[in-house]
């Protein structure tokens, strides 16, 4: 198997620096076999090397290749029959942070998932299995919802994990990626541009929403319709429609691209509109 050394990403990321315009396909070639070789030893020699900032060029070209192979592992996402969710999730957050793999998401929803068996195990129905859930994920682990994200890195799920706060998509995915571990039947939901989660008790001839921003509360189906109510809206189905994981992933990025509007990010919102073009639903 090839490899490449920290010598060799130095003269890389010099030769960017220093080589003309036209020389610039060539290493950025080079550099993407390297970053395919061994992607955590280009960012650890990035770090190293330019401990405060490096110079743009080297940034805006590692970006490029970082979005040009996101493109790609995007389209294969999207022509997915059933595209699972987590590997979505892990490529979104690659936009920000290249080395983002799905071992940051994973082990880490198998943990609480491992963690939440004693009790799920005791527990009767699925709304009691939602409410132990709940309880773990807000009363033990105490995530909560980020008001205002003031980075696009503050809207991605690995960001979400290790940090404890997120948009309510993000604590609705956390219920979801939890439940579907126990072989619960669980969606997210959009409620007139209410994020909630879904379960399906068929057992029980049961089903029920869950509201993340309001601490995993049940709601009945009055709740629903009395929000529905206050916002003027009648009760139809095209007010309660179900998300897939291609829609959950477009409603990532699109929170990314409403953020970055803010600041007319025009390099990166080019990139993520292209993104939303390739995950079409």
């Amino acid at each position: 198997m090839h490899t490449i050394s920290q010598e060799q990403i130095r003269a890389l990321f010099k030769l960017l620096e220093t080589e003309s315009v036209q020389h610039r396909p060539i290493l950025k070639q080079a550099l993407s076999a390297a970053i395919k070789t061994n992607p955590v030893l280009v960012q650890q020699v990035l770090e190293q090397d330019f401990s405060q900032s490096a110079p743009g060029t080297i940034i805006h070209t590692l970006e490029e290749i970082c979005w040009e192979d996101l493109a790609i592992a995007l389209s294969h996402f999207a022509a997915k029959i059933n595209p699972d969710l987590e590997e979505g999730l892990s490529l979104v957050a690659k936009f920000t942070s290249p080395t983002t793999a799905r071992g940051k998401i994973t082990p880490e929803l198998d943990k609480m998932a491992l963690d939440l068996r004693p009790v799920l195990l005791n527990t009767k129905t699925l709304r009691e299995a939602a409410q132990a859930i709940g309880h773990y994920i807000f009363e033990i682990q105490k995530f909560t919802t980020l008001p205002n994200a003031k980075h696009i890195r503050d809207l991605t799920f690995p960001s979400f994990l290790q940090k404890k706060q997120g948009s309510n998509l993000c604590i609705a995915c956390l219920y979801m990626c939890i439940g579907q571990r126990y072989g619960m039947e669980t969606e997210i939901v959009d409620l007139a541009g209410r994020i909630l989660v879904q379960i399906h008790d068929k057992p029980h001839n049961d089903c029920f929403v869950i509201d993340p921003l309001d601490n995993g509360k049940i709601l009945s189906l009055e709740d629903c319709r009395s929000y529905l109510k206050s916002r003027n809206l009648p009760w139809e189905e095209t007010n309660f429609s179900i998300l897939s994981s291609r829609l959950i992933i477009r409603r990532f990025l699109a929170n990314m691209i409403y953020l970055l509007n803010k600041v007319q990010d025009v390099r990166r919102l080019t990139v993520l509109r292209e993104y939303l073009e390739i995950i079409k639903n």
